[in-house]
């Protein structure tokens, strides 16, 4: 149950860090005025992205153990389902001028931590603990 605490922890924190890189990084290449503060995104969003990921990622950790789903999609389709929530509160999704403005790049933000963590989680869990660390 700790490793697995654990795993989610570590798993959001690299999530938050490769989506802002790619977000960064595609802000640059097509020439926005992106602001690249990674340091800021994990201090701001390393401890509620812990926390989300404890408290949904566990239990959905559990569900997934008990369904047998073990593919690497399932795991970034859970992660994006429950960054759902954060991303329609957060960017103001369709209706706003927050979305006018940087939709795309909340979107890359909160849906890729969201996914990024998924994928890392099932990572670590499945490829290096083993089939039956989940």
């Amino acid at each position: 149950m700790s490793r697995t605490v654990g795993l989610l922890c570590v798993a959001a924190i690299i999530g938050i860090v490769m989506a802002t890189a790619i977000t960064c990084g595609v802000g640059l290449v097509s020439g926005t005025s992106t602001w690249c503060g990674l340091p800021l995104y994990l201090i701001v969003g390393g401890l509620p992205a812990m926390a989300s990921a404890v408290v949904l990622g566990f239990p959905a950790s559990l569900l997934f153990r008990r369904l047998g789903l073990r593919r690497w999609w399932q795991f970034v389709l859970g992660g994006t389902v429950f960054a759902l929530p954060v991303w329609y509160e957060l960017a103001e999704p369709f209706a706003s001028a927050r979305w006018l403005s940087a939709g795309f790049f909340d979107s890359l933000n909160y849906l890729g931590s969201g996914a990024f963590a998924g994928l890392v989680f099932w990572w670590l869990s499945i490829k290096v603990y083993g089939k039956n660390a989940l």
